[in-house]
């Protein structure tokens, strides 16, 4: 796949073909002069407006990665705040709202952490109705690197841990000189937040550093240089990780019970003060859960809720309200209360309308497990064709799973038709990378007899189409390898 050059008839033709309502989405690679690059790139965006978003990508260190730039606010310097938004990525993709083009100027080349995040948007995640449109800079260009752009965050993605760790001590030794020098304390305490954040952030099979954390933050007068924001983070950070590899619960309750006593700090805001009380029931009862007290666990995240009701009216509040409805849904599932579940999961579905309905999914896909638990079958097929009939392009693998196996639960029932429509809809909203379990799906529904030619057409084509765009991705990748080298040999 070659780029099409900016000042051809052909890229004319392009553009014009974006500019109608029956545009086809997808990857879209541009190469031109630099400066018409720009200029072109100013004018699509004066003319989508809101419905785009602008990037800019170069070499490894003189621009953000791709992850970090689609975020509404960029993280830069505070490590555990660039952890969060890799992580948010990786389990939910990206949320467009309502852009529809994804602009990207790429001076230079793209790394491979920039590439792997275009693939999931395009052929992992199957955002509905976005394009990625690529505008390469078609010779070299040197630039400068911009002092707002921070080396920490960069080093998260493109770097090994190493890298991170070396610039990380360099910034605590640059923070310890210019005693005089205005916002010193400041510097010096997020320094030392970020390495100590490193520390507890980053891989290892050595989980005695924890015990070791533990202690430094207990008994090190330096950790009480930090702010209080500072130290409820870390404090918190260090209970999750203990939680999570089941090494010391009892320590993970003293890591929270830290957070609590930290929070009563004067400086902190009642609405931080608020969130964070939330979160800490959570990981409490995320503790209870992994110790068989499952009603106890339920307790605390109810408790949660209640706390998240205290907080002001807008996104975050009504967020948090439908992630703790399935935090609770989850629990009594688990505990076997499941006209309990299905009560929470319907208050729950109420607030999943407007800019809130991606979390729809989330909610009906936990009914779908209600429903089969009770052994409902009518029910739960209801609620598995209204799943996957939301096309989220994210179904995730038990989601799949359960699928097939009800369709042939339906097959031995003599219900063909209906196990259909499950294979239908299965290979309609599948991505891309979805493309082997979608062939058998596509010979399962053949052998059902229930197709009529046309039918089967459009299922060729819409495989087809797929098989076209790992085709086209990796030719863009292979033209991107070769034009990566060539300026390697002229450099």
């Amino acid at each position: 796949m070659k780029p099409v050059l900016l000042e051809s008839t052909d890229y004319h033709d392009l553009r014009s073909t974006w500019f109608r309502a029956s545009h086809e989405p997808g990857l879209f690679v541009v190469e031109g002069r630099s400066d018409i690059v720009q200029q072109e790139l100013r004018k699509l965006s004066m003319h989508w407006q809101d419905q785009a978003i602008r990037l800019v990508l170069d070499d490894a260190y003189h621009t953000l990665p791709f992850i970090y730039q689609l975020n509404p606010v960029h993280p830069i310097d505070d490590l555990v705040a660039c952890k969060n938004a890799l992580l948010r990525f990786h389990r939910a993709g990206w949320a467009p709202g309502p852009r529809k083009w994804i602009l990207v100027e790429v001076v230079s080349g793209l790394h491979p952490a920039d590439l792997g995040a275009i693939h999931h948007l395009l052929y992992r995640q199957k955002l509905k109705d976005v394009s990625v449109l690529l505008f390469f800079h078609q010779y070299p260009v040197s630039v400068n690197l911009p002092q707002h752009v921070s080396r920490l965050a960069i080093s998260l993605v493109r770097d090994t841990p190493e890298h991170t760790r070396r610039l990380l001590n360099e910034q605590l030794r640059m923070a310890g000189r210019h005693d005089e020098a205005e916002g010193k304390q400041q510097r010096k305490a997020l320094a030392l937040y970020n390495r100590l954040a490193w520390i507890l952030l980053c891989k290892s099979d050595n989980h005695l550093r924890y015990r070791a954390c533990f202690r430094f933050f207990s008994q090190n007068a330096i950790f009480q240089q930090l702010s209080a924001s500072q130290q409820a983070i870390l404090w918190f950070e260090l209970g999750q990780l203990l939680t999570k590899n089941g090494d010391d619960y009892d320590a993970a309750r003293e890591c929270y019970a830290h957070v609590r006593a930290v929070l009563e700090h004067e400086e902190l805001d009642e609405v931080y003060r608020i969130g964070k009380e939330a979160a800490l029931d959570n990981g409490e009862a995320l503790i209870e859960m992994q110790e068989g007290h499952i009603s106890r666990a339920i307790e605390l995240e109810k408790r949660a809720g209640m706390r998240i009701r205290e907080l002001p009216p807008g996104p975050d509040r009504h967020v948090f309200q439908i992630q703790t409805a399935l935090n609770i849904a989850g629990l009594q599932i688990r505990a076997g209360l499941l006209m309990d579940a299905e009560t929470t999961l319907i208050a729950g579905e109420k607030l999943c309308t407007g800019v809130y309905s991606g979390w729809l999914g989330h909610i009906l896909q936990l009914k779908v497990s209600v429903y089969q638990q009770l052994g409902e079958q009518e029910l739960e097929y209801k609620m598995l064709i209204q799943v996957l009939r939301m096309k989220t392009g994210s179904i995730p693998s038990k989601l799949l799973q359960r699928s097939i196996e009800m369709a042939g639960v339906l097959i031995q029932q003599g219900e063909e038709e209906r196990a259909a429509e499950v294979y239908r809809l299965l290979i309609a909203g599948l991505p891309a990378t979805n493309l082997k379990q979608i062939r058998l799906i596509r010979q399962a529904l053949s052998s059902l007899g229930t197709e009529s030619p046309a039918a089967t057409a459009t299922q060729h084509q819409l495989t087809l189409k797929l098989e076209l765009q790992l085709d086209t991705w990796e030719q863009f990748k292979h033209w991107h390898e070769g034009r990566e080298s060539g300026w390697a040999m002229h450099s």
